[in-house]
């Protein structure tokens, strides 16, 4: 009888282990920028880590994108897309409502290399402020790139895919990720890979499925979301 019993401990770990090794969720190939933009008090500054060195960005005139976010304005003005990697400075702005222009923001740094594989996008340009879910709030979409192999180099910059990191004005001083709003939007951008490309070449047909698969896991949940090291 105790032989018995021990057998079927035995099993019921072994077929929980099994179940548990099936189901271990394994790391997105995307990695967020920080959840939390932080914006200075005053002027314009860089995103810390990125370009201490350098001056904030300068803005023409009619170059910022408006949109409202409850009682204040959210600007942005992305510059871009420079060399093979496809780099912009993004500048994000906010004011008072009775304001034209931005009273401080912040500059930040990103590629868009993954546009190579998408190369179109249904919806014209690539938006960076929207009001995504239409409740008269906008967002600032911060676009980035990820790798879609695990031999992704920048000397290879054919497989890398595009994500856009949704961020919500959570008050005057900063922003934060909307973590529903960029799941959401992840598979629309999945939509936009598995749609047929007009093109007699296949190329990237492979990876852009890749692309579109990696985007409906982070979108389901079904990886686990690792932020980026500075």
């Amino acid at each position: 009888m105790r032989l018995i019993l021990l057998l079927l401990l035995l099993g019921t770990f072994g077929i929980h282990s099994v179940y548990s090794g099936n189901t271990k969720k394994s790391f997105c190939k995307m990695k967020p920028p920080p959840q939390i933009i932080t914006l200075p008090d005053s002027g314009f500054q860089w995103s810390t880590g990125m370009h201490q060195n350098e001056p904030c960005h300068r803005i023409p005139a009619d170059g910022w994108n408006v949109g409202i976010s409850g009682s204040f304005k959210l600007y942005v003005y992305a510059d871009g897309p420079a060399g093979s990697g496809r780099f912009w400075t993004v500048v994000i702005g906010v004011s008072d409502q009775n304001k034209s222009t931005p009273e401080r923001g912040i500059c930040l740094s990103t590629w868009t290399v993954g546009w190579r594989t998408l190369q179109r996008y249904s919806k014209g340009a690539l938006p960076w402020l929207k009001d995504i879910d239409g409740d008269g709030i906008a967002e600032v979409l911060l676009w980035d790139s990820f790798p879609l192999t695990a031999d992704s180099t920048t000397l290879s910059l054919a497989s890398y895919a595009l994500i856009a990191w949704i961020y919500r004005l959570k008050s005057s001083d900063s922003l934060i990720i909307d973590w529903n709003l960029t799941r959401k939007f992840a598979l629309s951008i999945a939509d936009e890979y598995r749609a047929p490309l007009k093109t007699r070449s296949s190329y990237p047909g492979a990876l852009r499925s890749i692309a579109a698969d990696e985007l409906e896991k982070f979108a389901r949940q079904e990886c686990i979301v690792k932020e980026k090291t500075r």
